[in-house]
């Protein structure tokens, strides 16, 4: 019985350029302890600015700077609810 392995190249293990520049926004955007705070928070939970700066323990101003990196990376969607921004994780089943 012989069986037959595939040896990859090289060439193969390559990641596109593409690939590598997201791959570096993702881990660059999630390289701070508060924006993973965030992320953990909004995991659980829609929440608005003034909730996820009082949970992180930050100022609105300094979540508001944190969440527009956030949003930047396409990490997070918002919706309106009357006066308030929500913010929510990014569902790719919602598409």
């Amino acid at each position: 019985m012989t069986s037959e392995f595939i040896v990859p190249t090289a060439e193969d293990e390559i990641v596109s350029s593409d690939l590598l520049d997201m791959s570096a926004t993702v881990l660059k955007t999630l390289s701070d302890p508060a924006r993973l705070q965030m992320l953990w928070a909004l995991s659980m939970d829609d929440l608005s600015l003034s909730d996820l700066a009082q949970l992180i323990g930050v100022s609105p101003t300094v979540a508001g700077q944190l969440l527009s990196k956030l949003r930047a990376a396409g990490v997070l969607q918002t919706r309106k609810s009357g006066r308030h921004v929500i913010y929510s994780m990014h569902d790719e089943r919602s598409r």
